[in-house]
């Protein structure tokens, strides 16, 4: 169950075809505390008519179904983070493309979530990603995007242990130190320690660091 306690709630915009799909986002989203829906619609063009006539509506998340993009492609999500810069997006689909997930991600998107995950899950990683700037991923896509970008990292990744690779395969699927040390069953003072020993090797300093280096 999710812990974190909020100040505020987070604004959601959706664009959802599926009626039903839409629906039940809506009612989920209405019955949890940390977030609001502050729009809803069923294309791309009616969501940018939606923020170009209401200037102070900044959602802080905008759920795209990939159903709803435009047959283009995801050229759409460069334009939505060009006009709220500060609004995150997050892919929603029912199967796992990797030639839509390529897309989405190399034209800014911030998380790409599967329609089959409950919403609990659904909430977990987007509450984590507003908070800590951990990109919403589904456990498919975690292991896609791991996979694509592995052979891409920077020479110091050779330095990293089988241990450490482990650790941060378990960070950047969204899990605290307290549950990576739970998994692993070893202390959260040698987590803390394989920590710094990345973050040493890496030459970064923050967790978020460590995911652009993945992710980007």
């Amino acid at each position: 169950m999710l812990s974190i306690h909020l100040n505020r709630k987070y604004q959601i915009g959706i664009i959802e075809e599926d009626v039903q799909f839409s629906d039940d986002l809506i009612f989920h989203i209405s019955q949890n505390s940390h977030f609001s829906t502050c729009f809803n619609t069923n294309s791309s063009s009616n969501a940018f008519r939606i923020l170009y006539n209401h200037p102070t509506l900044s959602p802080d998340l905008l759920l795209l179904s990939t159903q709803a993009a435009d047959a283009e492609g995801l050229d759409e999500i460069k334009e939505f983070k060009e006009l709220k810069p500060e609004m995150l997006v997050v892919l929603l689909t029912k199967e796992e493309n990797k030639h839509i997930i390529q897309q989405a991600f190399d034209q800014g998107a911030d998380g790409y979530l599967m329609k089959t995950d409950n919403f609990n899950s659904m909430e977990h990683k987007m509450i984590y990603m507003l908070e800590y700037g951990q990109p919403a991923m589904s456990q498919q896509i975690f292991r896609y995007m791991l996979f694509r970008n592995r052979s891409d990292k920077p020479a110091s990744r050779e330095k990293l242990t089988r241990k450490e690779q482990e650790i941060i395969d378990m960070v950047l699927e969204g899990m605290s130190y307290k549950e990576i040390a739970a998994g692993l069953h070893l202390s959260l003072n040698t987590i803390q320690y394989h920590m710094k020993n990345i973050f040493l090797k890496l030459d970064i300093k923050t967790k978020t660091e460590l995911f652009k280096i993945y992710y980007h």
